[in-house]
Order: C-alpha cells, then structure tokens, then sequence
C-alpha cells in the first residue's frame, strides 16, 4: 500500500530549511549515495506548485506511468487558494508512489524547491514544474545518463512546447530556444550535493532562481551531462494577453535578480536604435520605414531558425508566409512592451529595496 502523508509548515517558520521546521524524515534508501551500472536508482521528485488545478493532475498522472517511477513525489504548495491541494491529497491514499506534500502559506519556486529537497529522502532528485507533463521514459532517460556518466552530479533533459493552437505555434517560434542543450530546471537530476555545493535556490524571486542556480553550479565546479531523450512537454501561454503577463513578471524579477545584460539592455538597445531612424524622419521621411523592416526581419529570423532542420523549400514557404511572419513579429513585440513594463515595475517597487532582502538563503543537506 502507498505511503500517503502530509506535511504542514507555516511559511514564518519554514523561511529557512525544512530541518529547521521540524519536518519528520525518513533515512535514505539503501543505494542512492550514487549510480552502479545496472542499478536502480533511488529518485525523489521534487515539484513547487501553486494555484495548478488545471495541470496538477496530468503532472501526477505523467510521474506514475514512468517506465522507472520515481521512489517518491514531493510536492511543496506555495499558498495555492485554488483546489490544488485538495487534488493531490485525493491522489495520496491511492497512489503507487509515495507522494508528500509539504505545505508552505507564501512560497515561490525557489523557496518551494529548497523545501521539497530538504524534505525528500533520496540523494537523487528530479526537477519538474507543474504546466508540464513528462514524456513516458524522462526519468529512466535521465537515470541512465547518470548512471553511464559517473562524474556528473547533473544531469539536464530537455523540455518541448506543446504547439496545440497558431498561436502557440508561433508563440514557440518566437521565444523558445531551438538548441538540444538548453538548461531547464524543470527537466533535470541532481544530487543533493550539487544543489547545496550551488547554495540551493534564492528565495525570493517569481523567475530567473534558476540562471542563478546554473551560476551557482558552475561557480562551484559541479559536473553536469545532458540527455536529450529526457524530455517534458511545456505549455506555453494561450494568449496574448497571459503572454504579456507573464513576461512582464519574467523582466521585472530578472531586474531583481540582476540579470537584465542578458535581456533587458539588448532589448534597449535594439529600440534605441531603431529611434535614430524616427528622429531622423523629421528631414526625410521613408525612414519611418526603418523600425517596422528591423522588425520583420526579426521574425523571418526567428522563422528561419525555427524551421532550419526542414528542407529548405519548407524553410522558405514559412519565411515568405505573411501570417506567420507578421505573428511572430506582433509575439515579439508585446514581449518587449511586456519588457519594459516589468522594468517599470521594478524601478517603481523593487529599485530601493536594500540588497541584503534579495540574498540567497544557503541550505545545507539533511539527509
């Protein structure tokens, strides 16, 4: 029969490591210090969550039909006021895989996976976010990786959007990454010496916790692999409006997290440079014409980069597609405006806030 627990932690008293609040934990299981060839591996997953009852269900559902299942799913509920929690308690009694939910009052997914981490038994964790869904062999791909590559204490998968409508379809050609070994903390394996060598993940960001925690990885040395059969299918944004919303709170907290000269300023510059033209216009005219072709060519570009694995005629029947171009083009431009929007928001309610609020909290492990 499954174990079906769960845990309840106030966020006041959760604000440092699960230890530190009392969580009851039981002892690793025997064999997950490290892989031996053969082996299986002992997993924890660990997922932040909050306000997911449209998605939580088809997360639970992908984790248990793995091909190797995870020995246990923790889920920390960040303040969901929606009936996230109540889904995952209805999967507890019932399901094959332990699964423990750890309940925090205010949490973001930094702070939900610090919590999750500290609460799992296992050396090895698997990171997952809710608004995805685990193709069948991602964890036995990603437990293979680690097994044959007996250096690497990370081990990145690798994550496809779910292109189910136009707009999703050029939404995706639009702003996600085309390369196989793109980071994503959402479709990963580490060991919990990794996560604590890295300082585990800053508490008080909405987004970028994760480049952070990349950073952290590299700084200290870990060693990482990618498997690219590992793959979780993500779901984009359905809307223009949802677009724009969530990444004004992508800019806004990358500002916070001190990573606008990977964003923001070459979104500056691109606009500051499409000015001169418009400033100029005022003698001769067609320059107007300038901005709007920049633009364009942006899309083709996205376009071309998008489909460049296809046969050249279906490469260009795309890039010479004006709905498809113009799309794109439009995508790209609320995400600017959205860019701006959440630098405005930062400059207005984060700008003043001393350092020392934004600094990582260290967790050490537990287990």
């Amino acid at each position: 029969m499954a174990v079906s627990r769960t845990d309840s932690i106030g966020a006041k008293a959760q604000a440092g490591s699960g230890a530190a609040a009392g969580v009851s934990r039981s002892a690793p299981r025997a064999g997950s210090e490290g892989p031996l060839e053969g082996e299986h591996l002992a997993v924890s997953v660990v997922v932040p969550v909050k306000n997911e009852e449209k998605s939580i269900l088809r997360l639970l559902a992908g984790l248990i039909a793995q091909t190797c299942q995870p020995s246990e799913i923790v889920i920390t509920d960040g303040g969901s006021t929606d009936r996230t929690k109540e889904l995952i308690r209805s999967w507890q009694e019932n399901s094959p895989v332990p699964i423990v939910l750890v309940e925090a009052e205010q949490a973001l997914p930094g702070q939900g996976r610090n919590l999750a981490i500290a609460r799992a038994r296992n050396q090895w964790l698997a990171c997952i976010d809710a608004g995805t869904e685990p193709q069948r062999d991602w964890l036995a791909e990603l437990t293979a990786t680690a097994q044959h590559t007996p250096g690497a204490r990370v081990i990145y998968g690798r994550w496809e959007p779910v292109t189910d409508t136009y707009f999703t379809e050029c939404a995706a050609i639009t702003y996600v990454p085309r390369t196989t070994h793109a980071r994503s903390i959402a479709s990963c394996l580490l060991r919990r010496d990794a996560w604590a060598a890295a300082g585990g993940f800053r508490e008080d960001l909405r987004s970028g916790e994760d480049l952070l925690f990349f950073r952290g990885l590299e700084k200290a040395g870990v060693t990482d692999a990618h498997s690219e059969r590992a793959v979780v299918n993500w779901e984009l944004q359905a809307s223009v409006c949802r677009t724009f919303q969530r990444f004004t709170v992508y800019s806004r907290n990358g500002m916070r997290a001190g990573l606008a000269r990977e964003w923001q300023y070459n979104v500056a510059r691109l606009y500051l440079l499409m000015l001169i033209p418009v400033l100029l216009a005022l003698w001769f005219w067609p320059l107007l014409l300038v901005p709007p072709t920049i633009l364009l060519l942006r899309a083709e570009r996205r376009v071309r980069r998008w489909y460049c694995a296809q046969s050249p005629q279906s490469v260009w029947r795309e890039m010479l597609n004006p709905r498809r171009v113009l799309t794109v083009a439009w995508i790209n431009v609320v995400i600017d405006f959205a860019t701006f929007f959440g630098v405005w928001q930062w400059f207005v309610h984060d700008r003043s806030v001393p350092a020392k609020e934004w600094r990582p909290t260290n967790h050490s492990s537990s287990a």
